[in-house]
């Protein structure tokens, strides 16, 4: 079925099918905007885990792909039905070889939009687009290239952060960090008791199973013990030549004993020996400071975010982050609350705040 075509430009955009997937997957591990989570490993995982029904489309030139833009409609109690790209993923839009295709990319998704009764179309590109859309500007992303060699990583460390990893290397011990593939429900764990920390709901710990499904040796999972106890962990996902650390999580004891300043110097250090080339610390809201600063403290300068909406039904994009000072009364109850609630009661919130 096709839902726009550009006669003098050749373009047609259909939905995606089954058939497409070999297309698609190769038009993005060729794309120079594409992320980790155009693949349709992410997709294919979001389904699994929470069930939202995908809508992507799919651009042709000449029975060639020109563009993909993955899509899901998800129904949020919070702020009813919306079509967003990519839930649960920090980066994701639309990928184009051209402004046409681009153009008429959204004009399929502003169709949808109407047809579905969506309130709005999120669009979260990493980089600029030509869409003639406004900008959500609240975040800032962090990536930077690593050295040639894992020994060059700890001396390229800014002098601070480099003092503070070497300190936390002699507490815990130069073999406390572990990569293995059987540490994701560690990781989960870990990431769930820093979430309820922070006053914010846990994803499902359905979605990381299905992620490690999907992405097989390209979802790493590395967490540092001391000890004899895991006190930090993260997962983190491989796509070309770039790492992107992306759920991480640590007891109160281990950012003590300074794990996390080991838990990111080891993955650089494994990423360094897998040949991988760019580091990518992601997103960060610009009112966080901690995390901000922390990831700045590494030698990574930030660069801003280049969200995109379309307002169908809604007035102005909704703020369902821990800034809105609506949810300060929620977070500081939820910081309260026993870890197997918040654990529990976050996997089924999160399917509302994609």
């Amino acid at each position: 079925m096709i839902l726009s075509a550009d006669k003098a430009s050749g373009v047609e955009v259909r939905p995606y099918s089954g058939r497409d997937c070999d297309a698609w997957q190769a038009y993005v591990r060729g794309a120079p905007s594409a992320t980790v989570f155009h693949l349709l490993q992410w997709s294919r995982a979001v389904a699994q885990a929470y069930g939202h029904r995908p809508c992507h489309l799919m651009a042709w030139r000449n029975g060639r792909p020109a563009g993909v833009l993955p899509l899901f409609l998800v129904k949020s109690l919070f702020v009813g039905r919306v079509l967003v790209s990519v839930p649960y993923a920090t980066y994701g839009g639309m990928l184009a070889d051209s402004p046409q295709v681009a153009a008429a990319l959204l004009e399929s998704a502003e169709d949808l939009c109407c047809r579905h009764g969506a309130r709005y179309l999120e669009l979260r590109h990493r980089d600029p687009s030509c869409l003639d859309l406004p900008e959500v500007g609240h975040y800032d992303t962090f990536r930077k290239r690593l050295p040639e060699r894992p020994e060059d990583v700890l001396p390229s460390l800014p002098k601070k952060t480099r003092a503070a990893a070497r300190n936390g290397l002699l507490e815990l011990g130069p073999d406390s960090a572990v990569v293995s593939a059987d540490l994701l429900d560690t990781v989960y764990d870990l990431y769930a008791h820093t979430l309820r920390r922070l006053g914010s709901p846990n994803y499902r710990r359905k979605l990381f199973h299905a992620l490690q499904e999907e992405y097989a040796e390209d979802c790493v999972c590395l967490a540092v013990r001391d000890r004899g106890k895991y006190v930090a962990g993260v997962v983190s996902f491989v796509f070309r030549d770039e790492i992107v650390p992306y759920f991480s999580g640590s007891l109160p004891e281990g950012m003590a004993g300074r794990a996390n300043n080991v838990m990111y110097l080891r993955l650089m250090e494994y990423a360094v020996a897998r040949k991988l080339r760019l580091f990518d610390f992601n997103r960060t809201r610009r009112d966080n400071r901690g995390p901000y600063d922390f990831k700045r403290h590494h030698g990574f300068e930030p660069s801003p975010l280049h969200y995109q909406v379309f307002l169908n039904k809604a007035e102005r994009m909704p703020n369902l982050s821990p800034s809105n000072g609506r949810y300060a009364l929620a977070g500081k109850l939820w910081r309260r609350m026993p870890l197997w609630f918040t654990k529990t009661a976050g996997q089924r919130i999160t399917k509302w705040i994609p």
